[in-house]
């Protein structure tokens, strides 16, 4: 079995460094929960690019950046029994040395880490059972008849559940998943 876990909004949460950074670079106000939707920078009026900017300047403060769930060392190391578990994220690659540091960290570890371009469809790469957050990444690897977790986000809850595409609330659900999944 090989088993893919993406990195931004699944392990790694900076949603509290890059929505400060919003607030005081465009005097905005917003928090997790008004971003519901993927490309929720239209909402409040600023490019793609400005974003994508702020969400890499957010990565330099890695010491800050939460883990999405307690216990994630333990319950990758657990999914990792089940096969092959890789890191696949389409974080920009100039940021990929604070992610590198900040698994270290997080003492996460994986077999591979598979940087992917952003527009890239991870569900075309050789792995049986997806574990993401991107509302797009996620219906496209369902719609390519691959297991597709949905790591639960106030920019996904539009997404509905089917035969393959389950939604997870914390990784004890991936982990159950997994263990009942036969390939």
């Amino acid at each position: 079995m090989k088993i893919a876990v993406d990195l931004d909004g699944v392990l790694a949460d900076a949603s509290k460094i890059w929505m400060r950074l919003l607030n005081e670079k465009f005097d905005i106000l917003i928090d997790k929960n008004d971003v519901d939707q993927w490309d929720f920078w239209k909402k409040i009026g600023i490019s793609k690019q400005s974003f994508e900017d702020v969400f890499d300047e957010a990565w330099k403060e890695w010491q800050s950046i939460d883990e999405t769930e307690t216990g994630l060392q333990q319950k990758i190391q657990v999914i990792r029994g089940f096969g092959k578990t890789d890191l696949v994220t389409a974080r920009n690659k100039k940021t990929m040395n604070d992610v590198m540091k900040w698994l270290e960290m997080s003492k996460i570890t994986f077999d591979e880490i598979v940087v992917v371009d952003e527009y890239y469809l991870k569900g075309n790469l050789d792995y049986d059972i997806f574990v993401d957050d991107s509302p797009i990444q996620i219906t496209e690897i369902a719609n390519l008849g691959k297991l597709a977790l949905v790591y639960n986000q106030p920019w996904n809850s539009h997404i509905s559940s089917r035969d393959n595409l389950i939604r997870v609330r914390d990784f004890t659900e991936v982990i159950e998943v997994i263990n009942d999944y036969k390939i």
